[in-house]
């Protein structure tokens, strides 16, 4: 867990992916799915059997474009398939780019301590 932001420790370069604090843990992923679709508005997620349980799939479609995570035999396959701190600073620069013209995703951005890019 980030201690700045409270997000889940991945880590880009050494700093937080989501408010650029120095990081040096990782975090875990089904922790991350969980944490996305409770900060980010238009997500679309998938749970177990009658949508309970654990994420099994979140899809969120941002400026025209969809990032899509799913669990798949044990391992995260991600859409667009780069590694996963790649995938989420693409998927937080799209939602950085909406949130200046939308101001209810950008205090949703900017109330979870993420560092608009």
């Amino acid at each position: 867990m980030c201690p700045v932001c409270s997000a889940p420790a991945f880590s880009l370069d050494g700093a937080c992916v989501f408010c650029h604090a120095p990081l040096a843990e990782h975090g875990d992923e089904a922790e991350l799915l969980e944490y996305l679709s409770e900060h980010i508005p238009a997500a679309h997620v998938k749970r177990g059997a009658w949508n309970r349980g654990a994420i099994t799939e979140a899809a969120f479609d941002v400026n025209g474009r969809t990032f899509r995570a799913r669990w798949k035999d044990e391992q995260l396959d991600l859409d667009p398939p780069v590694d996963l701190t790649a995938w989420l600073d693409l998927l937080l620069t799209r939602i950085s780019d909406i949130a200046m013209q939308d101001a209810t995703l950008r205090r949703s951005v900017l109330r979870s301590g993420w560092a608009l890019r």
